[in-house]
């Protein structure tokens, strides 16, 4: 056992002697609204994630959302297809990392967080990339994507779903824009079960509490509607906000930038 060990050590010391540049690919992509990607899977790993906009991805029979502060880590032959919600162009980030380097990465799809370091990163990596040649500097970018990308982290879902009979009717009224000016405790008092199993049984179905879920289903209505124009005071009010102040504190807690900075990416 410990020399098969030594020898599988001694196989990534020599994989990672090559250039780096051999074994990463950083593309940018631009799609229209319902534009599809046909389905596909690759050789080598894919982390996917958006740099405005929002796709929504079908992996394995379940589906993911991709907002722009979390990506999905697919592992080497995964096959996926994804559908752009948004209104707006799509620019999309695809990150492809060599089958022989994903032994750091997880063995099934994960939902990563993106921070405002790795976007500014993928950035200088773009540019650098446009001049055409593979420089020091490129490659040490690379090498901190990397680090970059092991370290985010991890979830199973953004916004996982339920079939359960009393947690996916309550789920659609949560995430119904309509509804979303009424408090949570408004909502769960309408509900068929008790409050208290109610909460007990979204942690266990989602891993996620009822009032985080809820959040993260405004931030991704608020993503489009900001895309689309709509207001911030507008905006605020329709989620339930008094003041926009708050709503604005709230998305930048959720996605580490303001309305006005989305917009103008």
């Amino acid at each position: 056992m410990a020399m098969q060990v030594d020898k599988k050590a001694k196989n990534k010391d020599m994989d990672m002697q090559l250039p780096i540049e051999q074994y990463i690919e950083v593309d940018d992509f631009f799609y229209q609204k319902d534009e599809i990607v046909a389905p596909h899977s690759s050789l080598w790993g894919d982390f996917n994630f958006s740099l405005n906009g929002i796709l929504e991805y079908e992996i394995e029979q379940q589906i993911y959302l991709s907002p722009p502060n979390y990506g999905l880590w697919l592992p080497p032959q995964t096959a996926h297809t994804s559908i752009a919600l948004d209104e707006q162009i799509t620019h999309y980030i695809c990150i492809r990392i060599h089958s022989s380097l994903c032994g750091d990465f997880a063995s099934c799809t994960k939902t990563l967080s993106i921070r405002p370091f790795l976007r500014h990163l993928v950035h200088e990596i773009l540019e650098q990339k446009q001049k055409g040649s593979a420089t020091a500097d490129y490659r040490h970018l690379l090498q901190v994507l990397v680090d970059q990308l092991k370290a985010a982290p991890a979830y199973e879902h953004y916004l996982p779903q339920s079939t359960h009979v009393s947690l996916k009717p309550l789920l659609q009224q949560l995430s119904n824009p309509e509804l979303f000016h009424k408090s949570l405790q408004q909502l769960l008092n309408n509900a068929s079960m008790s409050e208290r199993h109610l909460l007990r049984l979204s942690q266990q179905e989602l891993q996620l509490s009822l009032s985080e879920w809820r959040n993260r289903a405004k931030i991704l209505y608020a993503i489009t509607q900001i895309r689309q124009g709509k207001t911030v005071k507008k905006l605020a009010y329709e989620l339930g906000y008094q003041h926009s102040s708050s709503f604005i504190e709230f998305f930048k807690r959720y996605t580490e930038q303001t309305p006005a900075q989305l917009r103008d990416v």
